[in-house]
C-alpha cells in the first residue's frame, strides 16, 4: 500500500485531462462567439482587408459535428470534477496541521480570485463578462449554503439590471456545490482515515455505478448546439437524474484512479501530469493566449485566404496543445511566477524528474 502522504500521480493525470478539456471547450466557445464579441475591433477594415469576414459580423460560428459530439460528453462534468478534485485535495491535511497556514492560504485564494478577475478585464469583450463568476472561482470560496436557488437568481438579475446586462453567475452554488462537498468528504475519509480506503473505494464505485444506471435508465442525454457550446452547458445539472449522472461519472473516474493507486498502479503521462500539477497556471493563461494571439492570427490568415474562420476539432486540438506548450515554456523559463509556490516545482522534480 502506498504511504499515507504520497502524492497521487493518477489524480494529477486526471486533473490534467480535465483542464485540457476545459481549454478545448473554451477555445471552441471563443470561435463560436468571435464574430459577436471580438470582430468589432477590426471594424475599420471590414470593407477592405477583412471583407471575407464582414458577412459573419454579429453571427455565431458553428463548430463541426466531431467537436459537438466530444463536447456533449465532456461539458456536463468537466467543471464539476475539477471542483471535486480541488476539494479532495483541500482535505489532505488535518485541522492541526492546516491551522498555522490558514491565514496564508486564505490570502492565496483571494489573490487567485483577484488574478482571475484581472484576467477577465484583459480578455473579456465587455465589463459584464469580465466580472462574471465562473466555476474555477467557486472552489476557492466553498460556501456551504443550501436552498439558495432563489437568492442566486435575484443576485444574477440585480447584477444584469444595475451593473451590466452581460453579467453571468455561471458558477451557481445549487449546481456545483454538491460535487465540491462530496469531493471534500471523499478526500477527508481518504487522507484522515487511511484504514478505510479499500472499503471507501468499494462504496464510492458501487454508488457511482448505481447513479449512472439511474441516469442511463431515466435521464436525458446531453446535447450541444453547433453554434453555441454554452447554450446547454448546465442543462443536465438542472434535475436530479441529470445530477446523478454527473456525480456517477466523476466519482466513478476518481474512484477508479484511487483503486489503481492502492494497487501501486500509478497512471502517468508526463504532459497531462504537468498540466494537472500546474493546473491554475494553465487555466489562468490559456484564455489570454487565444484572445490576443490565436484569434487575431486566425482572422488575419483566413482574411488573406478570402475565407472565414474555421471551427473544427483538429484545429481546436492543435491550438489547445500549442497553448499548453507555450505556457510550459513560460513556466520553465521563469518568465511567469510560480502561482502556487515553489513546492510545485519540488514535487514535480521528486515525482517526475526534470
Amino acid at each position: 500500500m502506498p504511504p499515507q502522504d504520497a502524492r497521487i500521480t493518477g489524480l494529477d493525470l486526471l486533473r490534467g485531462l480535465v483542464i485540457f478539456m476545459a481549454v478545448f471547450e473554451h477555445y471552441t466557445g471563443y470561435l463560436n462567439y468571435w464574430y459577436i464579441d471580438f470582430f468589432n475591433r477590426e471594424h475599420a477594415l471590414w470593407d477592405s482587408f477583412y471583407l471575407s469576414h464582414k458577412a459573419m459580423a454579429g453571427h455565431l460560428l458553428p463548430m463541426d459535428n466531431t467537436t459537438a459530439q466530444v463536447s456533449a460528453w465532456l461539458i456536463p462534468w468537466v467543471s464539476q470534477i475539477y471542483l471535486a478534485l480541488a476539494a479532495f485535495n483541500l482535505s489532505r491535511r488535518s485541522q492541526e496541521r492546516f491551522r498555522p497556514q490558514l491565514g496564508g492560504k486564505l490570502v492565496l485564494f483571494a489573490s487567485i480570485i483577484l488574478i482571475l478577475y484581472v484576467e477577465g478585464l484583459v480578455i473579456a469583450p465587455n465589463f459584464g463578462e469580465a466580472i462574471s463568476f465562473y466555476p474555477v472561482m467557486l472552489w476557492m470560496c466553498l460556501l456551504d449554503q443550501f436552498g439558495v436557488q432563489t437568492l442566486l437568481g435575484n443576485i444574477d438579475s440585480w447584477m444584469k439590471l444595475h451593473v451590466h446586462p452581460d453579467y453571468e453567475l455561471d458558477a451557481r452554488l445549487d449546481l456545483f456545490m454538491a460535487s465540491g462537498c462530496f469531493g471534500f468528504l471523499y478526500g477527508w475519509c481518504w487522507h484522515q482515515r487511511p484504514q478505510w480506503r479499500d472499503r471507501l473505494n468499494g462504496l464510492v464505485l458501487t454508488l457511482s455505478l448505481i447513479a449512472l444506471v439511474i441516469y442511463l435508465a431515466f435521464g436525458e442525454s446531453s446535447s450541444v448546439e453547433l453554434s453555441d457550446i454554452y447554450a446547454n452547458e448546465h442543462e443536465l445539472a438542472l434535475d436530479m437524474t441529470g445530477r446523478a449522472g454527473i456525480w456517477g461519472m466523476e466519482f466513478l473516474v476518481i474512484g477508479a484512479v484511487l483503486w489503481l493507486h492502492q494497487r501501486n498502479i500509478n497512471l502517468c503521462w508526463r504532459p497531462l501530469n504537468w498540466i494537472g500539477m500546474y493546473s491554475l497556471t494553465v487555466f489562468i493563461f490559456h484564455k489570454s493566449i487565444f484572445v490576443h494571439l490565436w484569434g487575431p492570427l486566425l482572422l488575419w490568415w483566413t482574411a488573406r485566404q478570402g475565407t472565414i474562420l474555421p471551427n473544427s476539432f483538429g484545429l481546436i486540438m492543435l491550438l489547445s496543445a500549442t497553448s499548453v506548450l507555450l505556457i510550459y515554456a513560460f513556466q520553465r523559463s521563469g518568465i511567469i511566477c510560480h502561482l502556487m509556490g515553489m513546492h510545485q516545482d519540488r514535487d514535480w522534480v521528486r515525482l517526475y524528474g526534470k
